[in-house]
């Protein structure tokens, strides 16, 4: 058996099946995946699978479409494909969606531009963007203290039964990554996102609470982290300043919704392990990280 150390020191796949006191070692399944098929099959399996998902499952596959630069600047359309259609065979009805960077209204041109929306057109699902006249529900405003309200999510994502965070491994000039707790921000609408007070401005500090109090909002069933390749600088996007660099580590991460913190951890970990030391994600102990702390705060697990 491998620990989560171990692992990602072989550049192995895996699923994070527990963290702290609960975390179990991980899948042995990955130290043989030499594709990234076969990494992203072994992470799922290691995970669980799929056989929660029944006939009729109306499942959200919430992806990372920041711009429309190709993986690992945006979730892979290769793990799209294949996800979607396991689902698909299984029976549920799948949608793909997502809403770019607040003051981006190109989500579309994006998703066709990154390869994404041929990959949900060529796996028979529905593919959808958040749009601000779309149909939204407001959130408790108890579960997003640190938001001016309303925030909104959309309702196809609040009324799903499962919704998976596609989430990709990457540096963030500003948190100092972007993984899948911050992956889900694409889910708040967007005019509440460029709200004053809320992520018009990247406050260093805020945004860390932001980002859990939309974990504690929605939680997804599945969630997985594609570092099989990662941007270790540069990140999110090549207009952030550094140069970026992409790293083929071999690792995916999968787990469900109380593996979050620690799928985040190990992404973390992942990514400190080959980015450069200039980069701000060495700036902490991948635990200590500002994200994970406020996720612990408001109780995440």
């Amino acid at each position: 058996m491998l620990t989560r150390r171990r692992l990602l020191h072989l550049g192995a796949t895996c699923a994070v099946l527990g963290c702290g006191r609960n975390r179990r070692a991980l899948s042995d399944a990955g130290e043989t995946a030499t594709t990234h098929h076969a990494a992203f099959t072994a992470a799922l399996a290691a995970a669980g699978g799929l056989g929660f998902v029944r006939t009729g499952d109306r499942v959200l596959l919430k992806v990372n479409t920041n711009s429309g630069d190709p993986y690992p600047y945006s979730t892979s359309p290769d793990v799209v494909r294949w996800l979607a259609e396991e689902l698909h065979d299984r029976g549920a009805k799948v949608t793909v969606g997502d809403r770019s960077f607040w003051g981006d209204g190109g989500t579309r041109a994006n998703l066709e531009q990154n390869g994404i929306a041929a990959a949900t057109r060529a796996a028979g699902a529905t593919l959808t963007v958040f749009e601000d006249d779309g149909d939204w529900i407001a959130v408790d405003e108890a579960l997003v203290p640190s938001w001016r309200p309303p925030v909104h999510l959309p309702r196809l994502a609040v009324e799903a039964d499962h919704v998976f965070n596609l989430a990709c491994a990457k540096t963030h000039f500003i948190t100092g990554c972007t993984l899948g707790l911050k992956n889900l921000l694409g889910l708040v609408r967007a005019l509440d996102r460029r709200r004053e007070g809320n992520l018009r401005v990247h406050h260093d500090e805020l945004i860390h609470r932001q980002i859990a109090d939309v974990n504690r909002a929605i939680a997804p069933r599945l969630t997985v982290i594609d570092g099989y390749r990662a941007l270790v600088s540069g990140g999110p996007t090549p207009g952030s300043g550094a140069r970026p660099t992409i790293v083929e580590t071999g690792v995916v991460l999968a787990g469900g919704v109380r593996e979050r913190l620690a799928l985040d951890v190990a992404a973390i970990e992942l990514l400190q392990k080959h980015a450069p030391a200039s980069e701000a994600i060495h700036a902490t102990a991948a635990r200590d990280q500002p994200t994970i702390v406020a996720a612990r705060a408001a109780g995440l697990t």
